[in-house]
């Protein structure tokens, strides 16, 4: 109301209805909102005690080294299972795989990620960050001559690896070069060591993506701790899209990286061969 000056005054009757209203529309709001189920109370039923006997049970809840990596693998394992992948069957259709598989006392299929731990191979480039779908969508298929000198890679690369549209990157063939050019360099060096001194490529044709591809590698020469590897990049036609030229070396400083002579006999037992 106003008073005798022209202002607006309230009276403590005024002011208690006002304050009755807002209380009754809050409760009147909270109260569809609990019919409707948007507003849930907490009861004691709902929270856990910290701890159920009233001791300490913290020794009992960690957990050992062992148990973390096995939970980690399972997730990691539960993450691929959703992804929808192609199969290794197709790689093994193509002309490259088929001439490999029929000549088996001069080629042997090895894998291409190793180690083989789903953890290490996660924290790991090509592996880890470029296998996924419409990437490196399923794990390359390798063939190895008996020579130990010569290495076939069959791959599909997806779509999600281009720089221009439906063309491969050029620094994921690069990227790839570097992977597989290291086969042949790493069975023959020095303690299975072999570290990239130096990768040049040569682009000829665009490579387009979404489709397999076959990389060709070989010896070239070796000469004490230095060996030097050829490469090529082939369409499922046989065109040829790259090459590249890597020079490798095993170091001198023996513990910069750890001998690898041990995981040669692991990677060649992991499929069957006659050699």
């Amino acid at each position: 109301m106003l008073n005798s000056k022209g202002k607006y005054v309230f009276s403590r009757s005024m002011l208690a209805v006002w304050a009755g209203g807002y209380i009754l529309v809050g409760i009147s709001s909270t109260l569809v909102a609990v019919s409707q189920g948007w507003l849930r109370f907490a009861n004691d039923a709902d929270e856990k005690p910290a701890v159920e006997d009233g001791s300490n049970d913290t020794e009992s809840s960690e957990m050992t080294d062992a148990e973390m990596h096995k939970l980690l693998e399972d997730q990691v394992d539960a993450i691929d299972a959703k992804l929808p992948r192609m199969t290794d069957a197709e790689l093994l259709q193509s002309t490259a795989a088929r001439e490999c598989l029929d000549n088996p006392d001069e080629w042997k299929r090895v894998p291409f990620f190793w180690p083989r731990s789903d953890i290490k191979r996660k924290s790991a480039f090509v592996p880890g960050t470029m296998y996924a779908e419409n990437k490196l969508s399923v794990e390359p298929v390798v063939f190895m001559n008996r020579d130990r000198k010569q290495f076939v890679v069959i791959t599909h690369i997806g779509k999600e690896m281009c720089g221009h549209d439906d063309i491969v990157h050029g620094g994921v063939q690069a990227t790839l070069f570097d992977e597989i050019t290291a086969r042949p360099a790493f069975w023959n060096l020095p303690r299975n060591v072999a570290l990239t001194a130096s990768l040049k490529i040569a682009y000829h044709k665009p490579a387009i993506a979404d489709q397999i591809f076959v990389f060709r590698t070989h010896l070239a020469k070796m000469e004490g701790r230095k060996a030097e590897i050829a490469a090529q990049l082939e369409d499922s036609q046989g065109n040829l899209l790259s090459e590249a030229e890597a020079l490798y070396i095993s170091p001198k400083n023996v513990t910069l990286v750890q001998d690898q002579t041990s995981q040669v006999e692991k990677i060649e037992n992991v499929y069957p061969g006659n050699f």
